[in-house]
């Protein structure tokens, strides 16, 4: 088949997953932007199943608990509106509904027979990113060869989900990949935001982001390799958590890039609620994936306890690319907000983010892009003209790969040094708690046009732990086109020239709080003290 033809069966076999009764009577014309109140004026959902879907995690757990709700109507409703979802945004790839809901039926089983939970996610239906290993499914990462190639069976984290109770319902769309932070491919096409249809979802873990958003799922699974879950939590008004390598298992799931250990893939939850955040990873960590995972670290969950006082560093700005008046409201305004709280804010030196960056750029081309060229052109399809860098590069000599890792080593022990002698700046003659930055220079940007992914891309190369928090969505009336813009370099320029107020009304706008290596607990807990600030300032 051509890969025309390859595309085209999969998304019938998509759309063939929906029941028909699922399907808009009348879904919203290309003009109509913001879909994000679609699922809930469609009739679909009955009043009960609105309920369900807008509850929190917490919540659903705890009518699950109780037997007020049932797995099999919780599971339904989120598929519900999963379908409706799909059809406003396209951000679904495999989908097994019916699978779901056999699964559900068990576990409801269970609680009648037992009066007790199979595990502490028990009921909740949980997305997942299209990249984990699925049994008797396809894990195509948008490449048209890995079509209709049903794998055999599931990756650690998928097996450990199962077994703490978890209903797995959907995945969701990537770019090629995963090394694009635009969701579209050949096989499944363009995942659209909701907030905004005319704006990108982010990428790579941009399906469920889109999904996230309207409420199509309380609790999905992405990953991170230079902002992959970062970059579309914050375009999808969301947290998402990107941990250092080791905290959670990432063995089985499949690559774009497979046994490129430079920067280290992670995988975290994505999530509008905080406590969804933490309960994801308290109960993943809690079920010993070191025992499936040889390079899991085993550390137990940790209990910790906040000072009275944080102090945090500032990046304004990291010396290459400037924030858009979107992103410089939002600094603004958590700066006020913690201030107000009685926490601390220093400026942050950026040290040596111009060089992790170009780290960063050189450890994803250290192959001379083989590994994606070598599965691409077992098709036919067209190459996307955002990853020509992976099709023109030449890979560096082993002596020469050697040395880039020698350059990562000195620069994450310089950051180290850097850190921990913030001490002398601090009130409280302690480091600083944890860093505060933009995610991205911009709210959710046009399609085809982000550019940058040194706010993120950084974090990885150093390992650090990592979280992506809401603050506000772009408001033409508040966010004027800076006349007095000086940048400071051509691609800065570029970027800037970039924002008008008009086209992105409505994008959501993230920022994100570091905190250093295998801090996983405490940038969570500081995430809380943002999430507490920020609403006391509205």
């Amino acid at each position: 088949m051509s890969w025309k033809e390859v595309a085209a069966s999969k998304q019938a076999a998509r759309l063939a997953a929906i029941p028909k009764e699922w399907i808009l009577a009348q879904p919203p014309s290309d003009d109509v932007k913001d879909v994000t109140g679609v699922p809930a004026a469609s009739g679909i959902l009955t009043p009960k199943e609105l309920e369900i879907t807008e509850t929190e995690v917490v919540g659903i757990l705890a009518k699950l608990s109780k037997g007020q709700w049932t797995a099999v109507e919780v599971t339904t409703a989120f598929c519900k509106r999963a379908a409706i979802a799909q059809q406003l945004v396209n951000c679904l790839t495999e989908i097994f509904f019916e699978e779901a809901l056999e699964r559900a039926k068990e576990l409801d089983a269970y609680f009648a027979r037992h009066r007790k939970l199979v595990g502490p996610l028990h009921g909740l239906p949980i997305s997942i990113k299209d990249n984990f290993k699925i049994k008797g499914y396809d894990a195509t990462l948008g490449f048209i060869s890995w079509s209709h190639q049903p794998v055999q069976e599931d990756s650690v984290l998928i097996q450990l989900l199962r077994e703490t109770g978890a209903v797995l319902y959907v995945k969701t769309n990537v770019p090629l990949a995963m090394m694009r932070a635009e969701t579209e491919n050949n096989v499944w096409g363009r995942t659209l935001n909701p907030y905004n249809r005319l704006l990108t979802s982010g990428g790579s873990s941009g399906g469920e982001a889109a999904l996230i958003a309207l409420k199509g799922s309380p609790l999905g699974v992405g990953t991170d390799i230079g902002g992959s879950i970062r970059i579309p939590a914050s375009f999808g008004y969301q947290y998402g958590l990107r941990p250092s390598f080791g905290r959670f298992p990432t063995y089985g799931a499949r690559s774009g890039m497979p046994g490129q250990e430079a920067v280290n893939s992670v995988n975290g939850p994505m999530s509008p609620s905080l406590s969804a955040i933490e309960l994801f990873a308290r109960t993943v960590v809690s079920s010993q994936p070191w025992l499936y995972d040889p390079k899991v670290l085993p550390i137990p969950w940790r209990t910790i306890s906040l000072p009275e006082k944080l102090s945090f560093g500032l990046i304004r700005h990291d010396g290459n690319i400037t924030p858009h008046p979107p992103v410089r409201r939002a600094l603004d305004r958590l700066v006020r907000a913690l201030k107000n709280a009685g926490h601390e804010i220093i400026e942050w030196e950026p040290l040596g983010h111009k060089r992790g960056a170009e780290l960063l750029a050189k450890q994803f081309l250290a192959d001379g892009g083989e590994s994606i060229k070598k599965q691409f052109f077992l098709s036919d399809e067209p190459l996307p003209a955002q990853m020509a860098d992976y099709f023109a590069s030449t890979a560096p000599s082993v002596y020469e790969m050697w040395q880039l890792h020698l350059e990562r080593n000195a620069w994450q022990k310089e950051y180290l040094e850097h850190w921990k002698q913030s001490a002398e700046r601090t009130c409280t003659a302690r480091p600083i708690d944890g860093i505060l930055s933009p995610t991205t220079p911009f709210a959710a940007v046009e399609h085809e046009k982000f550019r940058y992914v040194g706010y993120t891309g950084v974090w990885n190369v150093l390992d650090y732990s990592a979280i992506t928090f809401p603050v506000h969505r772009a408001d033409p009336k508040l966010d004027f086109v800076d006349r007095d813009f000086k940048p400071v370099s051509e691609d800065d320029a570029a970027i800037q020239a970039l924002y008008d107020p008009q086209v992105y009304a409505g994008g959501p706008v993230g920022l994100q709080l570091i905190g250093g290596r295998l801090e996983e607990e405490k940038v969570i807990a500081m995430a809380g003290v943002i999430e507490n600030a920020l609403k006391a300032s509205n």
